[in-house]
């Protein structure tokens, strides 16, 4: 097992991307503390851990509150006695025109998709310090490196975010904290439940990317898994894209690729 006798923090743990990348931690040998707003979600969570044999605590946490965050890592530290690993995956979106925005939206997409990580990381860091190192993965977006419409503050966040894991790369270094990203495409979680069902948008996606299909929560996780393992223990200031190559090149209605036996 690549994550055993390790301790990892994953935010916005209790449905979809979150959730998998607990299973699949758990799977790989680590301790898993499970933060969410949604308290019973973390919780069912922790149940389906422990019923195949991993460990797993759930506690109740507000991302955008500096405060809750450090009563939040005390507590992981005096449970397991060490943080090695912290996935700031906790995210939101608001779909809305640009002049539809309000400041209220502008603010929450900052507050949970971008100072969300950094008060996060902040209140975590002190205990991976102790433990003579760790990794910090940020879970970024396609966003981060493209404009979408309709979501200019969302993409504004997102964008912040991956500056931030490049400056927090640096700043974290001295204490051997590795600290990087992911950038996932559309995944087929309830964060996107709505453009899969979508007859239109499901099909695009789908045509879209060179892998040909939508991604899976799964696929997260084991670039997760290789970020938080010491397979990755020179990488580090980096983003790894999980999008099926959308961002790479994009196929179109009536293109096909060119391919004789």
């Amino acid at each position: 097992m690549k994550l055993e006798n390790k301790v990892v923090i994953i935010t916005g743990g209790a449905s979809g991307m979150g959730e998998a990348m607990c299973h699949g931690f758990s799977r790989e040998g680590a301790s898993v503390v499970i933060v969410d707003r949604d308290r019973q979600g973390a919780e069912n969570v922790v149940s389906k851990i422990c019923s195949t044999g991993g460990t797993a605590i759930a506690i109740e946490a507000d991302v955008t509150s500096a405060e809750q965050l450090q009563n939040m890592s005390s507590k992981a530290a005096d449970t397991f006695g060490q943080i090695d690993i912290l996935i700031n995956n906790a995210g939101a979106r608001i779909i809305r025109g640009f002049l539809e925005h309000t400041a209220k939206d502008w603010n929450s997409m900052l507050d949970i998709n971008l100072s969300g990580p950094f008060y996060c990381t902040q209140a975590v860091v002190p205990f991976m310090a102790q433990s003579s190192g760790g990794s910090v993965i940020n879970v970024c977006s396609i966003a981060s490196y493209m404009g979408r419409p309709n979501r200019c503050a969302y993409v504004a966040a997102k964008s912040g975010l991956l500056g931030l894991t490049r400056a927090m790369a640096m700043d974290l270094s001295a204490k051997n904290i590795r600290v990087n990203g992911i950038s996932p495409g559309m995944i087929a979680s309830p964060f996107n439940q709505r453009f899969a069902e979508g007859e239109e948008t499901g099909k695009a996606w789908e045509s879209e990317n060179l892998i040909g299909r939508w991604g899976q929560s799964d696929d997260i996780t084991g670039a997760a898994i290789f970020l938080a393992s010491d397979e990755s223990r020179f990488i580090t200031g980096s983003d790894i894209k999980v999008e099926g190559g959308w961002l790479a090149a994009r196929s179109r209605p009536g293109e096909e690729v060119i391919w004789e036996d």
